[in-house]
């Protein structure tokens, strides 16, 4: 399997550097085109999230360069600077991590809910950008539907495994309670609307910020949930001191509030700043210089981690097996590809051919029955006569192993292709049923 990835996450990198490499969607489209320009690849695709960025190539054959050294380019960083923060996986190696990290099993939080979701986009922008294989798709598409499966069958945590969730636990272990906290919340994204949902639910006084710019200068109400206040995003930082608890949690690459914003602001006293952002959204100097106290993604994670069961863990890692074997066997078919497409080639000849004869037979007998037949006797005759060519071309390729194959193997091919043609590919909810055909 040519799949090679390369990443730099929160086990090895503080959010300081990991920010340095992370990208809007934006940013990682036209990444992921020249990476696979670059490296001349099949396929490339990008995950940037809080705690990660992670980069996946298939086929990758470019000589004088690296995918690790294409991405450091793109960031325009050395690639000797952070080497050791970078992990590389191959093959099943890089396989087996991703099924575990669509199901949460790598992220700070562990076992968290967003990732899948994070995966699934990432493979989404991926194909909007033509960047996307055979190889990426069945990966990425097996990775989520495995994560699926655990997370409908597995509890992998007793905490609640959402960063939104986590920062409102993090609030009640420092506050007690937040009734009646006066909350401002910049950024009215999904990240923003989860954590004003959960602070209203715990009876906080909730505010977000809302740009108007990007609405055309009209109250978007419906953008704001119930309960909370919508702040125009022009005028945060002059209602800052109206806040005990501020949290910011925006795709900007930039910052939502800097240093220079609070000269002379008369902030409340031991307000609370959390930044969920990657990149930060708070510059780091405002806490550095002791104006309110201000806690990153990372710090967060680490004052709310949770033991996860280690029962629940092995009856994740067991279901995460069977599709790791799913992708070994299809990917180590994947030679066998060309053969399958030429024998289902020469099967469809060998089909046509047949149903030459036949159709000229049945529109013969209908020029002679001069109008006694209907349409749907018709379509009848053709059906089955379709299914008896393709039945006949089938039969006639079985009957290829009794010359090409030893005894001993009949078996096991006929018990297998058996099972295969039983497979619901058509996705009808049930088994394929002998010459169940309507043309209409």
């Amino acid at each position: 399997m040519q799949i090679i990835m390369v990443g730099i996450d929160h086990s090895k990198a503080p959010i300081a550097l990991r920010e340095r490499f992370s990208f809007t969607k934006a940013q990682a489209a036209e990444a992921m085109k020249l990476l696979r320009k670059e490296g001349r690849a099949g396929g490339c695709l990008l995950i940037s999230t809080c705690n990660r960025t992670e980069l996946y190539v298939s086929g990758w054959s470019a000589e004088n360069q690296t995918p690790y050294e294409a991405l450091c380019g793109v960031k325009r960083i050395s690639t000797e600077a952070h080497k050791e923060c970078f992990t590389v996986r191959q093959g099943m190696e890089a396989a087996r991590h991703l099924l575990r990290l669509s199901c949460g099993m790598n992220s700070s939080i562990f076992g968290e809910d967003q990732i899948i979701a994070q995966v699934r986009e990432a493979l989404k922008e991926a194909r909007r950008c033509g960047c996307t294989d055979a190889i990426l798709e069945q990966l990425f598409q097996t990775a989520v539907a495995a994560a699926k499966r655990v997370k409908s069958t597995v509890r992998l945590t007793s905490a609640n495994p959402s960063t939104a969730s986590n920062a409102v636990a993090f609030l009640m272990q420092r506050l007690k309670s937040l009734k009646n906290v006066p909350c401002l919340i910049i950024g009215n994204g999904q990240m923003g609307l989860l954590i004003a949902n959960a602070l209203t639910a715990k009876g906080a006084k909730v505010a977000m910020t809302l740009r108007r710019a990007y609405h055309k200068n009209d109250r978007q109400e419906s953008l704001v949930p119930a309960g909370c206040e919508m702040i125009p995003y022009e005028n945060r930082i002059s209602v800052l001191g109206n806040y005990s608890v501020v949290i910011s949690a925006t795709l900007s690459p930039h910052y939502t509030i800097l240093q220079s914003d609070l000269e002379g602001a008369a902030l409340r006293e031991n307000s609370l700043w959390l930044d969920l952002a990657v990149p930060r959204d708070i510059d780091p100097d405002i806490h550095a210089c002791g104006l309110t106290e201000v806690v990153d993604i990372d710090q967060l994670s680490e004052a709310v981690r949770s033991q996860a069961d280690q029962k629940a863990m092995e009856q994740a890692l067991t279901i995460l097996d069977d599709y790791e074997e799913k992708l070994r066997r299809r990917f180590g078919f994947r030679p066998a590809v060309e053969q399958v497409q030429e024998i289902a080639e020469a099967v469809g000849r060998d089909t046509a051919d047949r149903l030459n004869f036949c159709v000229k037979k049945i529109f013969n007998e209908e020029k002679q029955a001069a109008g006694e037949e209907t349409a749907d006797d018709i379509t009848k005759k053709l059906a089955e006569e379709i299914a008896g060519a393709a039945e006949k071309s089938a039969a006639k390729m079985l009957y290829c192993l009794r010359d090409t194959l030893p005894q001993q193997l009949w078996q096991g091919c006929l018990e297998a292709l058996k099972q295969g043609v039983a497979q619901d590919t058509l996705k009808t909810g049930q088994a394929k049923k002998r010459y169940e055909v309507t043309i209409e």
